[in-house]
């Protein structure tokens, strides 16, 4: 379907603007994100965590490991700074696009 492009290629703008907020664990991105829209987003783990792998290496995020029980950890992310220049630049680039594709497409 046409909508899973659009989520399958916009997922670390996604990403970025979750973790502006706060920091996330992995699996927390992928409920809050399906949570949050309803089941609209559905993203398969290895997804996610093959985008937060990319991303930590480009470094646009960091994680560090946090106790999550008695003997669990669980890996949180959080934005750098420049990860927070993409997310501004992609807003730009995607308040542009939608504008100018809801001109195209006859919404507005």
């Amino acid at each position: 379907m046409f909508y899973q492009q659009i989520i399958k290629g916009s997922i670390k703008f996604v990403i970025l603007s979750m973790l502006e907020k706060q920091q996330m664990y992995g699996y927390g991105l992928i409920q809050t994100a399906y949570q949050k829209t309803k089941g609209f987003f559905q993203w398969r783990q290895s997804a996610v965590y093959t985008a937060l792998g990319k991303m930590e290496k480009e470094g646009l995020i960091k994680s560090r490991w946090k106790p999550a029980g008695p003997s669990k950890k669980r890996k949180y992310y959080s934005l750098t700074t420049k990860g927070k220049e993409l997310l501004i630049a992609n807003r730009i680039e995607w308040l542009a696009f939608s504008k100018n594709m809801n001109k195209l497409i006859g919404t507005t």
